[in-house]
């Protein structure tokens, strides 16, 4: 509860400049810090992880897949929702951040619905909602703008997926960088109406090598003001980069109080049967 808090509080600040942050010219930038490898990004992998609250009282799933190295693939499957979340989203490795992405729900039949989709620019997040049912029956905004504080710039509500692929990028993989915020909308209202707000900058830096779970691992922690007090950790697999597991205790949505991510396999999929793969994730959660 004092977590959900922390974040409602840093939210309720933006909520007096109507949900956006305030710009502040130009963001800062750490994207020095890092230099893209191809190699270290390998085409038509999936990435399939048990997504949970840290207590462990509601379990779900997140897939993610890279069908080449600029496109990524996130599927988040949610215990009690029948339908998965699916974003299709395109990296910029200039800013080590997203490009563009687009958001929809699957049904278990591939049925798609777009939600949403939004553009990064040099210094704002450009979104347009094209589901009113994100709000959950609230008064959103049909677009928004919000500007970036610090590049490079994540979506929390993803998890931080995003920011642990630009991590495999860094210059120093024993340094740190910092990065801006995104986050879901705890409050939307007439005051605050947008669906993402920003949370403000937070700092990953290198902890330790670390045997997490009998995986040698490079540990990573997240803190700054986007997290409040607290802070969030990430595990990268030492040998091959991807994101091991992750533990961020600050809610994601109204939904999740804290969010836990640990790999269940890694496989390589033609990007022909990633469609089939979805629906097989989404048909074996169960509605209720």
């Amino acid at each position: 509860m004092r977590n959900f808090s922390a974040l409602v509080a840093l939210t309720s600040v933006l909520v007096l400049s109507g949900g956006t942050a305030q710009a502040q010219g130009k963001p800062a930038s750490s994207t020095k810090q890092f230099k893209f490898k191809s190699g270290k990004i390998e085409p038509g992998m999936l990435y399939t992880y048990v997504r949970s609250d840290l207590a462990g009282t509601k379990t779900g799933s997140v897939l993610v897949y890279v069908p080449d190295r600029k496109r990524v693939e996130i599927l988040r499957v949610s215990p009690g929702v029948e339908a998965g979340q699916l974003l299709t989203a395109e990296m910029n490795w200039d800013t080590y951040s997203l490009r563009q992405f687009e958001l929809a729900a699957e049904a278990k039949d591939g049925g798609k619905k777009r939600l949403a989709a939004g553009t990064f620019s040099a210094d704002a997040l450009s979104v347009t909602v094209e589901d009113p049912a994100l709000y959950r029956g609230e008064q959103g905004a049909t677009t928004f703008t919000v500007p970036l504080v610090q590049l490079p710039a994540h979506l929390y509500s993803l998890d931080f997926v995003t920011l642990s692929l630009a991590l495999r990028h860094l210059v120093d993989a024993q340094g740190s960088a910092d990065f801006g915020v995104l986050a879901e909308n705890l409050q939307v209202g007439p005051d605050s109406p947008n669906y993402f707000v920003s949370a403000g900058r937070a700092t990953v830096a290198f902890e330790e090598d670390v045997d997490h779970d009998g995986i040698s691992c490079k540990k990573y922690k997240i803190t700054g003001p986007a997290l409040g007090a607290v802070e969030g950790y990430l595990w990268m697999n030492k040998e091959k980069g991807y994101l091991q597991d992750a533990e961020i205790p600050v809610p994601s949505s109204r939904d999740w109080p804290d969010v836990k991510i640990t790999l269940r396999s890694v496989e390589k999929v033609a990007e022909g049967d990633w469609p089939i793969r979805r629906l097989l994730e989404i048909g074996a959660s169960p509605a209720k």
